[in-house]
């Protein structure tokens, strides 16, 4: 009877043992599963970070600004991606914890996705806005350099406009008597005076001044007859030459003759002698004198 009843206890603590063997079993089960799936869920968050952070990398701003708060945002999900990934034995009350900062990193990057694509927009107008512009203001400086030049060439042309210019112009040779008489010649040897004799023409815009007319004689050779005044050179343009002689007249705007002789003092030799005449710095005429 002690042996049975002895059976029966062995039994009851062997069933006893497998019964704790399969519940430990269970939790144990249960426990590696809840850690599965607490790794997949962590897994999934890191995921979706490197996600954001690739949309967030993906937005180029149009401004500096911009770009530096991409790059300060970037860094936060670096630093949250960092933190999750290094979890060691996490808790579902953990995990809960970053769900929620995750959602408020994704909400943030949307707001700034949104932000960064409105700037882009606006600058994208402004920048058409500023090609027009720019296109525009080349535009008018082309037109503006055009009228310049045009404002140049018509000055140019009123400085030339308001000078003197002849309508004629005669060089001859003459002999002057004792009596003052002058009769022309040809002849080299007879002549004792050059005379340049010309008309200023009309001219309604010219100020109305005292103008001095400058007489050059070229000769045959190449040399040039100096005035024998004091007074022998003058100006046209940045040089300086010889004269041979001047006149002086009154302009007021109408047509005046006069004439600027030159009294010779040695024989002339043969040939052709160019005459011209000057006036305001500037050559306004040329006659040629042939003498035998």
């Amino acid at each position: 009877m002690s042996n049975d009843s002895s059976s029966k206890r062995q039994k009851t603590v062997i069933g006893l043992l497998v019964a704790l063997v399969l519940v430990l079993g269970f939790f144990a089960l249960n426990r590696n599963s809840a850690v599965e799936n607490l790794e997949e869920e962590k897994a999934i968050l890191v995921s979706e970070l490197e996600e954001y952070k690739r949309d967030l990398i993906g937005q180029v701003a149009a401004n500096d600004s911009m770009n530096s708060y991409i790059i300060a945002e970037t860094a936060r999900l670096n630093a949250a991606i960092e933190e999750i990934t290094n979890l060691k034995n996490v808790t579902q009350s953990e995990l809960a914890k970053y769900r929620n900062q995750v959602n408020t990193l994704r909400k943030e990057v949307v707001r700034l996705t949104s932000q960064v694509d409105s700037v882009n927009k606006a600058y994208a107008v402004l920048g058409e806005a500023k090609a027009q512009v720019d296109a525009q203001l080349t535009d008018e400086q082309a037109k503006n350099a055009d009228l310049s030049n045009q404002n140049t060439n018509l000055s140019g042309k009123v400085a030339t406009a308001l000078k003197l210019q002849l309508s004629a112009l005669e060089a001859t040779a003459v002999r002057v008597s004792g009596k003052g008489i002058e009769k022309p010649t040809t002849s080299a040897g007879r002549a004792n005076r050059i005379k340049a004799c010309f008309t200023v023409a009309q001219n309604a815009i010219a100020e109305s001044s005292k103008r001095t007319v400058y007489m050059r004689i070229n000769t045959p050779d190449g040399r040039v007859l100096p005035s024998q005044s004091d007074e022998r050179s003058m100006k046209v343009g940045s040089e300086t030459i010889y004269f041979s002689a001047k006149s002086e007249i009154m302009y007021e705007g109408k047509q005046v003759q006069s004439c600027a002789a030159f009294d010779l003092n040695s024989i002339l030799k043969p040939g052709t002698y160019t005459v011209e005449v000057f006036s305001d710095n500037v050559k306004i005429g040329t006659s040629t004198l042939v003498l035998n």
